[in-house]
C-alpha cells in the first residue's frame, strides 16, 4: 500500500491522522511507514519536515525503496492509529523559499534562456546554479522582476496533467520523471516539474533577496532568502549601513566612498609605516651589540632583516625576538649555519619552540616568557 502525500492536494495542512503499516527499529531510532502523511520527504533539494507522531518527535524523512520513511525518537505498533504534526512555521518557509526559487528560474529562463542546473535549499536560504552568467544589472533585474511577481500577488497551483494535456503544456524540468508528472505553475512566470509542497500565491512568499552570487563551472551560483528570513537580512543591512554611516559621518548613500576613502588613508598610513619600520630595523642593526635582543613590535620578516643586517654587519650569529599577537613570541636566530643549528637545537631541549629554516637562518615561534627566553639564548 503506498503512502498517501497529505502534502500534494493541500500543502497548508499541518495536522493529520493515519495508520502505521511498518515500525522497524534501527540503532537509536525507529523507521515508520505509514498509509498516509502531511510529512514531505527530502527530495529534489529541498530538505524534509520535521515534527511529531503521537508523543515521539520526527527529525527526518526519507524516501527509501519507493517508500516515505518517517525516522522517529519513539516506535508504534502496525496497525495503531497515530496523529501526526509538522512543523508548520519550517514548513511555510521552505515552502516560501520554494516557491521563490521557482519564481527566480522561471523568470531566468523566459528572459535569458538559462536553466536552473541544480540547487538546495533549507528553511533559512536557497542556492541554485544556472547554466550561464549575469551582469550585475542584469542580476537587479531579476531581482527586482521577481519582487513584481510577488506584488502581482499570481496564483500557484498543482496538479498532475493527462498524457494528451502534457505534449501542449511547455514546462521546466531538470530530468526526465517516471510515472505521472506533476507541474506547478505560477500564474505566467513559470511552469516547472516539482514534487514539493508550495504556497497558494506569490503574495505569500512576501520578500525576494538576492546575497551574494559566484561563478561556478562556467556559469553563476546564486545565494537567495525569501520571506520572514529575507527580511531579517533587510534589517540586519540596514542596522548595519547605519551603523557605518554614524562612524564615518556620512549619509548613508555616501557609505562605499566613505569606506573607500577610509582606505585610502588607512593605505597610506600602512605606507608611511613600513617606511619608519624599515628605518628602524636599519637604526636597530647599527645600535646593537648583545647577541641576544628583545625588540618591541616587529613581524617575523622584520625580524629576519633585522637579522640579516646585523650579520651583513658583523659576521655574527644573532637571536632577535619580538611579541606576537597570539600572546607567544616570534623569534629568528641568524648567522653562521653551524651556530645557528647548535642554538636552536639546545633551545629546543628547554623551551617551546616550534620552527625551521636553511642557510644560516632560523624563523620559529615561542612560548615562553620573555626572562626565559633571554636566559635560553643568553648562556
Amino acid at each position: 500500500m503506498k503512502t498517501v502525500k497529505l502534502f500534494d492536494k493541500d500543502s497548508f495542512l499541518s495536522e493529520f491522522e493515519a495508520v502505521v503499516l511498518s515500525s522497524e527499529k534501527s540503532d537509536e531510532f525507529y523507521k515508520i511507514i505509514l498509509d498516509k502523511t502531511c510529512f514531505f520527504p527530502e527530495a529534489g533539494g529541498q530538505v524534509s519536515d520535521i515534527g511529531r507522531l503521537g508523543d515521539g518527535g520526527v527529525f527526518d524523512v526519507q524516501i527509501e525503496n519507493d517508500e516515505i520513511v518517517h525516522y522517529c525518537k519513539s516506535g508504534f505498533t502496525a496497525g495503531e492509529k497515530v496523529s501526526g504534526k509538522i512543523d508548520f512555521k519550517r514548513r511555510f518557509s521552505l515552502m516560501q523559499n520554494h516557491s521563490g526559487e521557482h519564481i527566480v528560474s522561471g523568470i531566468i529562463h523566459k528572459k535569458f534562456g538559462f536553466d536552473n542546473v541544480g540547487f538546495h535549499l533549507n528553511e533559512e536560504l536557497v542556492t541554485f546554479d544556472f547554466n550561464g552568467l549575469f551582469s550585475k544589472e542584469q542580476l537587479a533585474e531579476i531581482e527586482y522582476l521577481a519582487n513584481k511577481a510577488i506584488w502581482e500577488n499570481r496564483d500557484i497551483t498543482a496538479f498532475y496533467p493527462a498524457k494528451e494535456q502534457l505534449k501542449t503544456v511547455n514546462y521546466r524540468s531538470k530530468k526526465e520523471i517516471d510515472g505521472d508528472l506533476r507541474l506547478v505553475k505560477i500564474d505566467g512566470v513559470d511552469i516547472c516539474a516539482c514534487c514539493a509542497p508550495h504556497v497558494k500565491s506569490t503574495g505569500q512568499v512576501g520578500l525576494i533577496k538576492f546575497l551574494a552570487t559566484e561563478k561556478m563551472r562556467g556559469g553563476t551560483r546564486i545565494y537567495m532568502k525569501c520571506g520572514e528570513y529575507a527580511l531579517k537580512e533587510f534589517v540586519a543591512e540596514h542596522r548595519n549601513a547605519a551603523d557605518i554611516s554614524n562612524a564615518l559621518s556620512v549619509k548613508k548613500e555616501e557609505i562605499f566612498q566613505g569606506v573607500l576613502s577610509l582606505k585610502e588613508a588607512l593605505d597610506k598610513e600602512k605606507q608611511n609605516t613600513a617606511l619608519l619600520k624599515k628605518r628602524l630595523i636599519s637604526l636597530l642593526a647599527e645600535q646593537i651589540r648583545e647577541d641576544v635582543r628583545f625588540v618591541e613590535d616587529l613581524s617575523m620578516p622584520q625580524l629576519q632583516k633585522l637579522c640579516d643586517l646585523l650579520y651583513k654587519k658583523d659576521g655574527k650569529t644573532h637571536t632577535v625576538f619580538s611579541e606576537n599577537e597570539n600572546g607567544g613570541y616570534s623569534l629568528v636566530i641568524s648567522g653562521i649555519p653551524d651556530e645557528v643549528d647548535s642554538i636552536f637545537e639546545k633551545a629546543k631541549k628547554s623551551l617551546e619552540i616550534k620552527g625551521g629554516g636553511r642557510n644560516g637562518m632560523i624563523s620559529c615561534l615561542v612560548t615562553a616568557s620573555k626572562e626565559d627566553i633571554l636566559k635560553e639564548f643568553s648562556n
